[in-house]
């Protein structure tokens, strides 16, 4: 199963351990999720902030799929 997140410090402290970093897209919000060896954590953000975010991951070269 899946762990929701709801801060995005503690997400960006899993996402900084990930093995890869998971998007999703929705109309009103961007769904990230870092996956990790054993969870998965998952962060719902707009879409602003979640492309901040993105640009930062790709920047350190983090692994980015897109859905």
């Amino acid at each position: 199963m899946p762990k929701e997140v709801f801060l995005v410090d503690l997400w960006r402290k899993y996402a900084d351990q990930a093995e890869e970093i998971r998007v999703k897209r929705y109309e009103k919000y961007v769904k990230l999720k870092a996956r990790l060896r054993k969870y998965l954590y998952v962060i719902k953000l707009p879409p602003d902030w979640a492309n901040r975010l993105l640009e930062e991951y790709r920047a350190k070269g983090k692994n980015i799929v897109e859905f």
